[in-house]
C-alpha cells in the first residue's frame, strides 16, 4: 500500500514538470494553427508587439552577451545563474522564431518576458558587483590612509635632522581618483535603484578599474605592484568585457 502511494506521488510530481518540459521543447516551432491561436489579436495589437519586439531585440541581445561574460567570471556568487542564462538563451530563441514567423503578438509578449528574466539576473549580478565594488574602495581608503600616517611619522623623526624620507608617495592623485570611484558608486546605485542594471554594472566597473588603480599606484615595489593586478586580474579582465582565462590553469 505505501509503496502505491509512492508510486502515485511520483507520478504527481513529474506528469507536470515533463509537460514543462515538452512545451519548452516545441515552443517557436508550433504548426500554423497553433500559431494562429497564440497570435490572436486586433491589427493594432500586432503593431504595437511588432513594436516591441523591434524595440527590445538590441537590448536583449547585448544583456545576453554581458550576461553570457559575467556569468563566467563570477557565476558562483549566482546561484543558478548559468542554468537562468541558459533559459534565457532558450527564450529569446523561441520568442525570435514567433518573429520571425510574423507571429506578432507572440513574439512581442515572449521577448517582454525574456527582457524582464534578462534585467531579473542582471539585477542578482548588480548586487555582487557591489559588494565587490564597495570592499574595494574601502581598501583604497584604508591604504591612502595608511600611507599618509607613514609619512607623517616618518617627516616628524627626520624632522631633527631638517631632512626627509628617501620615499614620499604623492598621495593626491590617488584622492582624486577615489572622488571618482566613489562618483561612479553612487551613479550605479542609482541606476540599481531605477532597475537599470545593465547600466549600473558598468558604473560599478568603471569604479573597480578606479580602485585597482589606486591601489598599485601606492605601492613602490614593482613585485607588489603585481601582486596587486594578480589578486584582481579577474576584476581587470571583467571591467575589459572580457572572459578571464585563468594562465595557471591553463598551465601557460
Amino acid at each position: 500500500m505505501r509503496a502505491w502511494y509512492l508510486s502515485i506521488l511520483i507520478l504527481a510530481i513529474s506528469l507536470p514538470l515533463l509537460a514543462q518540459e515538452a512545451t519548452n521543447a516545441t515552443a517557436g516551432k508550433e504548426n500554423t494553427e497553433e500559431i494562429e491561436k497564440l497570435d490572436q489579436g486586433t491589427n493594432l495589437e500586432r503593431k504595437q508587439y511588432k513594436d516591441i519586439s523591434e524595440r527590445y531585440k538590441d537590448r536583449i541581445a547585448n544583456g545576453i552577451k554581458l550576461l553570457t561574460i559575467i556569468s563566467s567570471n563570477f557565476g558562483e556568487d549566482v546561484p543558478d545563474a548559468k542554468a537562468g542564462l541558459e533559459n534565457i538563451r532558450k527564450e529569446y530563441q523561441n520568442a525570435l522564431r514567433f518573429y520571425y514567423r510574423h507571429a506578432y503578438i507572440a513574439s512581442g509578449k515572449a521577448i517582454q518576458k525574456v527582457d524582464k528574466d534578462v534585467n531579473g539576473l542582471l539585477g542578482k549580478f548588480a548586487k555582487v558587483y557591489d559588494t565587490k565594488t564597495q570592499a574595494l574602495l574601502v581598501e583604497c581608503a584604508d591604504a591612502i590612509t595608511s600611507v599618509e600616517q607613514s609619512q607623517i611619522m616618518a617627516e616628524s623623526q627626520d624632522s631633527a635632522n631638517k631632512s626627509f624620507p628617501n620615499t614620499y608617495i604623492d598621495v593626491s592623485e590617488s584622492t582624486h581618483k577615489l572622488k571618482i570611484a566613489y562618483y561612479q558608486l553612487s551613479l550605479a546605485l542609482s541606476m540599481a535603484r531605477e532597475d537599470r542594471y545593465y547600466e549600473s554594472i558598468v558604473h560599478y566597473r568603471i569604479a573597480k578599474d578606479f580602485g585597482i588603480k589606486i591601489l598599485s599606484d601606492l605601492k613602490e615595489a614593482e613585485a607588489d605592484k603585481k601582486a596587486i593586478t594578480d589578486k584582481y586580474s579577474k576584476d581587470l579582465s571583467d571591467n575589459k568585457n572580457q572572459i578571464f582565462s585563468n594562465p595557471q590553469a591553463t598551465g601557460k
